[in-house]
Order: structure tokens, then sequence, then C-alpha cells
């Protein structure tokens, strides 16, 4: 769903919502939000939470991080499975690592010495 033009006043005057978690989320319309506080000045921002997310997580299936994740990023965090089969077609290609700094980021530093190609410039690193 995603980010939403309500203003935090607005939010906060919607109907609270109690979670297993005791995630900060608002119902209004039947309808679900919750919020983030982004950028250098910490500007508070309304996201939708889609109701078949909101009950998957109500149900077990996702936890409230996932879900809150979700609401933020429009797509389920990557598994455990699938950041490896990341790291793994990488370490198949790793030319074009080499240009790719956000792939880079996948990796520590010491595994990048292992992966790139030697005198590759290592971009970024998780360390």
């Amino acid at each position: 769903m995603g980010l939403t033009k309500i203003a935090w006043e607005e939010y906060e005057n919607f109907k609270e919502v109690h979670t297993p978690d005791n995630l900060y989320i608002r119902e209004h319309d039947g309808k679900y939000y919750t919020f983030f506080e982004l950028g250098i000045a910490s500007v508070r921002r309304v996201f939708e939470i889609n109701t078949t997310d909101f009950e998957a997580y109500l149900s077990g299936e996702r936890s409230g991080n996932d879900l809150l994740f979700k609401a933020q990023n429009d797509s389920w965090p990557p598994n455990v499975t699938q950041l490896e089969a990341d790291k793994n077609f990488w370490r198949q290609y790793p030319e074009a690592l080499t240009v790719n700094p956000e792939a880079q980021g996948l990796f520590t530093k010491t595994e990048l010495k292992a992966i790139l190609p030697e005198g590759a410039k290592i971009l970024a690193s998780s360390d």
C-alpha cells in the first residue's frame, strides 16, 4: 500500500488497534495505518497497511517487523534463503559486483576481498 497523505494529527484520531507486539497501528474506515519517522529532520509519515498483510500478521504467519517492513517498502523482507540466493548470484558474477555498491552491501569487507577480482575497488560494505 505505502505512503499516504494523511497528517499526523489526523492519524492520531484514528481508532487504536491493540496488537500482540504492541505495534503503533490505527484503523479508520476498515483500513490500517502505521507511521515511521523519516529523514534527517525525523518527519512523521503515515503508511497504509494492506488488510490481508495485517491478517497474516495477526495469524502469526508474519512477524510485526515483517509487517512494518512491508508497509514501508511494499514488499516482504527477504528471507534468509532469498538473501543467500542473491549472494550466490553475485559470487558467480564478481565482475558485475565490482560496479554495484548496493550488491556489495550484502557482503562484509572480508567476504568482498575474497570474492572480488584482484585490485577491484570496494564501493560499500556492511561490516
